[in-house]
């Protein structure tokens, strides 16, 4: 009996991306992203609770101009997801 192999399923280099699956892909990227965001606030939260030097150290950090470009990329994280 003579049978042709067959691939089981597409391969990736032949399988075109759809607007649905690269929003999906990006609502679950956004989702870890925002948890990262939840360890921020739980550092912050904590430094509050520690004392005022703990609180001014984590201020300084945060007022770091890398830092205002992460809190711009998780504030557009959360209303990506909040909308999706």
């Amino acid at each position: 009996m003579n049978q042709t192999q067959r691939p089981l399923a597409p391969h990736l280099q032949i399988y075109r991306p759809q607007i649905t699956s690269i929003l999906s892909i990006l609502h679950r990227l956004t989702g870890i992203f925002l948890t990262s965001g939840t360890l921020a606030l739980v550092i912050w939260l904590s430094a509050i609770a520690e004392g005022k030097f703990s609180y001014e150290t984590w201020q300084i950090f945060f007022h770091h101009w890398l830092s205002k470009v992460y809190f711009f990329a998780l504030s557009y994280s959360f209303f990506y997801h909040l909308c999706n």
